[in-house]
């Protein structure tokens, strides 16, 4: 009998035990995201805080001559300048939106329905018949309480969210103190040669401020933009208006016009007709053109992805992930862009 060989066969014992550790691997790492899973958005928006900081993070660095100081104070700066007033904004967004639910459900929205009516006869008969053969008035005194029911989860939300930026707030602290040292790990980690991995790192922290400083930024002034006039021309529930104009500023083939058309044909049915032009006038010239000007200086020559693969990187991103989903969901293809680009480059046939 020949003696035993344990490279031979398929099933030798050096490649089973490697495909156990390669098996108990996958287990292990599948756990551990089934542990970090509920905070992926706290982590997602950490990650792109500490990349669309690091510049004055540095300076911070520098100046103290403290790792911990220099992270303790750059987190109270973000927390004072970003975060409250972010979670200021947003209790105050659900609150005006938990009022107009309880508005709706209180019948204001029958009144306002009727005074359109009577403003516009053509409208006025259409509503009527949608009354007499669809039962319109059940149907929206329904919608009034089945939007009064979401109001619970509505807050519920925003603690959750609140939850998550103090959770952010921590996370950050740790990559603005040993970021150098995590970066170098998961360097380590990655099955690439120095030159792939650079070029990965560039493509992700080019994607990062593209999406933070650029995408993020001009929809938040754009929404901005848009909320002074709503609020200026006394159109109701301004701030509601505001937060889906910041909605549909992110989403690639969407637009601003999405929201202030809508508001601008409103103040038309009720009678407003300069206030209407001065919403059109405002959002034609000023909402809508502003990303022209801003992007380029926020970004500068940063990578800037083609509009229907970015589009459906956000949107599938957040079915996925949340609303960290606009952050990873970029990411995610950035990183695929990438290694691509490292497959093409190795499998180059020599010239």
């Amino acid at each position: 009998m020949a003696p035993y060989s344990r490279s031979q066969g398929w099933f030798s014992r050096d490649r089973v035990l490697l495909l156990t550790l390669g098996l108990a691997t996958l287990l292990a790492l599948y756990l551990c995201y089934l542990i970090v899973q509920p905070f992926i958005p706290a982590v997602t928006i950490a990650v792109a805080a500490a990349v669309a900081t690091k510049r004055p993070q540095r300076w911070l660095s520098r100046r103290l001559r403290s790792r911990t100081a220099a992270a303790s104070v750059g987190v109270l700066l973000v927390a004072g300048l970003i975060v409250v007033p972010l979670t200021v904004l947003i209790t105050y967004l659900v609150r005006q939106m938990i009022a107009s639910i309880r508005w709706w459900q209180a019948g204001g929205g029958l009144a306002e329905w009727h005074r359109i009516v009577n403003f516009a006869p053509v409208i006025g008969r259409a509503i009527a018949w949608a009354q007499t053969n669809l039962n319109l008035q059940d149907q929206i005194a329904s919608l009034g309480q089945n939007l009064a029911s979401q109001a619970g989860s509505l807050l519920a939300g925003s603690v959750s969210l609140v939850t998550q930026l103090v959770i952010m707030l921590f996370v950050l602290f740790f990559l603005y103190r040993d970021g150098d040292q995590a970066r170098r790990a998961l360097r380590h980690l990655v099955p690439l040669s120095d030159q792939d991995a650079d070029r990965m790192g560039t493509r992700i922290e080019d994607t990062i401020l593209a999406t933070v400083n650029g995408s993020l930024t001009v929809a938040l002034v754009q929404a901005l933009m848009s909320g002074v006039m709503y609020g200026a021309l006394g159109v109701p529930a301004a701030a509601i208006w505001a937060g889906a104009t910041f909605i549909v500023a992110l989403i690639p083939m969407f637009g601003t016009f999405m929201v202030w058309v809508p508001v601008a044909l409103f103040l038309t049915l009720t009678g407003s007709w300069l206030k209407a032009v001065i919403l059109v006038a405002w959002g034609a010239l000023a909402v809508s053109t502003i990303d022209n000007l801003l992007y380029p200086h926020l970004v500068g020559g940063r990578l800037r992805m083609h509009t229907v693969p970015t589009f459906f990187a956000i949107l599938g991103g957040i079915q996925f992930f949340g609303p960290a989903g606009l952050i990873l969901g970029p990411v995610a293809l950035a990183v695929t862009v990438g290694l691509l680009d490292v497959w093409g480059a190795r499998t180059k046939p020599d010239k």
